[in-house]
């Protein structure tokens, strides 16, 4: 009994001698090991309602390249009810939320009696991991184009 009363007293003393002096113990702080998220890949509208004279569908983005900050590649779609497009696009990857971002996309594009129309197209793009939303709004030679088009990747 003595030595058990003994033990006691030294494991009482000991914290009070541990908790007097301030001495602190910390674990060391995580590291992080998660990947970036890759867009590398060709995405494409999930569904096509077709393309009106003031909006585009049948989207197609090949993310080509990925940076830090940056994704970018080659965009096709269909715009104000006949033109054809394709040019680039790219989007922002440097703010504060990594599943929303600027994206904007420039195309050259023909139609029945058009051969050279202009299109640009800008947006933020919300990212669902293998889906992005893209509420965008733009101008083509024969007038502006707005809608929300929801790529999935492929």
């Amino acid at each position: 009994m003595k030595r058990v009363v003994s033990r006691l007293t030294s494991v009482i003393a000991a914290t009070l001698i541990v908790t007097a002096c301030g001495v602190e113990h910390s674990a060391p702080a995580p590291s992080s090991t998660a990947a970036p998220t890759s867009y590398v890949g060709t995405w494409t509208s999930a569904t096509s309602s077709g393309s009106t004279a003031n909006s585009c569908s049948d989207f197609e983005w090949r993310i080509t390249n990925q940076t830090a900050t940056m994704i970018s590649g080659i965009f096709f779609a269909r715009c104000a009810g006949t033109l054809t497009a394709s040019g680039s696009a790219w989007g922002d990857l440097s703010g504060a939320n990594p599943s929303t971002l600027p994206v904007r996309a420039t195309a050259g594009a023909t139609g029945p009696g058009i051969t050279a129309c202009d299109v640009s197209l800008s947006g933020t793009a919300t990212m669902y991991g293998d889906m992005i939303r893209i509420p965008y709004s733009g101008t083509t030679c024969v007038g502006p184009v707005s809608g929300t088009e929801v790529l999935q990747r492929h």
